[in-house]
């Protein structure tokens, strides 16, 4: 067979797996939806989507400070379906759960897109076999299933976060007006999507700078009027200038121009920061080319970051700080080291840090220089954003805050089978996947409550981590079906009781009731079973109950070391 022949079958081959691959991402994300009810935020981010839709972004309280105007593509996407099923004579649920399912299918469009530029991106750094590793571990990630069919920023955020930095690559790699704009407009439309995306712009800078600092030697070329200091200074102050209007029009269209020109004066700000700014002679009265809702969003993310209004107490390893909603709580150093070591595929973690110290290891050969370049825009995201969250973050309620790490990491990933790697490294990636798939998808259709193999007794996991890394609601379909089946079990007793009793598992830890509600269950039994990860069963015999029913926070004359 000639070579023109196998190369054909070997693109063929190659393009074959891809599609399957991404077939299965699509199969597994639609099939999960079925019984799945509302999370926690999502009728918040889609009634937020379809006021936008209607011209109406401002911000109405609190509740609604990090809704973003990219959830309009959730209420759109609903709209339009309700009207494809009308004219084709389809039952269609007109109630507001159909209404916000149906805005579901939105985000795994997003994933797919979001799948397709991880397969590039990785393609494009690391050859077809790198392409494919990273692809499999996007389709196999249990953390971005969990979330790639929410109505929430969550996927979003890592979407326009992959983008934007993709983009943004290839303008500094090959220039010109076209990639300058694609980076510029991706980088606006993040700040559609998430406030943390805004920090993208010290990232980029970070970037530039040390994209150039290492610029090979055969970049270089010879001092003349063109590549002088000033010329330099000019073309970034061009750069940058453009970039900052693009944004500017981006984030204008999704808040509907509301309130632009409103200076800092107009505001009445909550976060002190913003109270400064506002305090500062000239700058507080200078019109702003922002719209009132994105300025007022910042300003009321940053206060309920500080004083914790959005969400209750926060848990990690038995650890419960309570959250007072004023301003004295603070988070736990490495929340998500920790969180990302039990919740992230124990194959994914040793394919990454292969790569990672293939990455070090390799420095000073010239072939690897230029890769290592390259790599600096998924490199350096990640850095700053697993530094920020981890010490100055203080909203420490879910993984989901990282997905943007995680997506750059399984870019990243693809390292690990670099073109000139050996046919050893490939056999151990098909047996890593495998293992990542297995680990996942025993978890189907549950993926928010995933645990890798650390936590080997599943109704365990409580003791490591609760909140949305356990627990967002939307399981309740479960809950009804297992009492159905067990009739007199007693659900949610919050007083001591004997019985078979079901106990939602952030009302065990605390995260949204008082810790002392449950202390004498939870330190005194162990569950027998659970429903959907989401609530634990435990079997409590009448004489290990506390003297007279309630009211002690022991059970009776428990034996040192037994547990039911």
């Amino acid at each position: 067979m000639s070579s023109l022949g196998r190369q054909w079958i070997a693109t063929t081959g190659w393009l074959a797996v891809c599609g399957a691959l991404l077939a299965v991402l699509l199969l597994t994300e639609t099939t999960s939806l079925h019984h799945k009810g509302l999370t926690t935020d999502e009728p918040l981010h889609y009634e937020y989507g379809y006021r936008v839709l209607n011209g109406a972004p401002e911000r109405t309280s609190a509740l609604n400070s990090s809704t973003m105007p990219f959830s309009s593509v959730h209420a759109m996407t609903s709209i339009n379906l309700a009207v494809f099923a009308r004219t084709a004579g389809l039952p269609l649920d007109t109630s507001w759960n159909g209404q916000l399912t149906r805005g579901r299918y939105a985000t795994i469009l997003l994933s797919l897109l979001l799948a397709l530029y991880v397969l590039k991106w990785s393609y494009e750094l690391y050859g077809r076999n790198g392409a494919v590793l990273s692809l499999s571990l996007y389709v196999f990630d249990p953390n971005l299933l969990a979330h790639d069919h929410l109505v929430t920023a969550d996927l979003p955020a890592a979407l326009m976060t992959t983008m934007a930095l993709y983009h943004f690559w290839h303008f500094l790699k090959l220039g010109g007006k076209r990639r300058a704009l694609f980076s510029a407009v991706t980088l606006g439309l993040s700040q559609l999507a998430k406030y943390s995306c805004v920090y993208l712009y010290p990232i980029f800078l970070a970037i530039a700078a040390i994209y150039y600092r290492f610029k090979p030697a055969t970049e270089a070329t010879k001092p003349d009027q063109s590549h002088s200091l000033s010329s330099n200074l000019r073309r970034w102050f061009i750069v940058i200038t453009f970039f900052a209007a693009v944004s500017i029009v981006a984030i204008n269209l999704g808040f509907d121009f509301d309130g632009i020109g409103t200076p800092l004066s107009g505001y009445t700000f909550k976060d002190p920061f913003f109270k400064q700014l506002q305090a500062t002679p000239i700058v507080g009265n200078l019109p702003l080319p922002l719209p009132v809702p994105y300025v007022q969003g910042l300003d009321l993310v940053k206060f309920e970051e500080r004083m914790g209004e959005a969400w209750g107490n926060i848990y990690v390893a038995g650890q419960l700080r309570v959250n007072h909603h004023n301003g004295t709580l603070h988070g736990f150093p490495g929340y998500y080291f920790y969180a990302a070591f039990f919740k992230v595929p124990i194959a994914k973690q040793i394919i990454f840090l292969v790569a990672l110290f293939g990455y070090f290891s390799r420095h000073r050969q010239p072939t690897a220089r230029g890769l290592r370049r390259e790599e600096i825009f998924l490199l350096v995201p990640i850095l700053f954003y697993w530094i920020y969250f981890n010490f100055f973050f203080n909203a420490q309620i879910g993984i989901r805050h990282v997905l943007p790490v995680f997506v750059l990491a399984t870019i990243f990933c693809g390292r690990f089978l670099a073109a000139s790697e050996s046919k050893l490294r490939r056999y151990a990636a098909v047996i890593l996947v495998i293992w990542a798939a297995a680990s996942a998808l025993s978890y189907y259709p549950h993926f928010i409550s995933y645990f890798n193999e650390f936590v080997p007794d599943r109704k365990l996991a409580y003791r490591h981590l609760a909140d949305s890394n356990l627990d967002w609601r939307g399981n309740e379909w479960y809950l009804t079906e297992y009492v159905r089946r067990h009739p007199g079990v007693i659900v949610d007793p919050r007083k001591p009781q004997a019985g078979r009793i079901v106990v939602p598992v952030n009302a065990l830890v605390g995260i949204n009731r008082s810790p002392e509600e449950y202390r004498w269950l939870r330190e005194h039994f162990t569950p027998v079973d659970h429903i959907a990860y989401s609530y634990l069963v435990y079997d409590v015999p009448k004489e290990m109950l506390p003297q007279g029913g309630g009211g002690s926070k022991g059970p009776k004359e428990l034996p040192p070391g037994t547990c039911y």
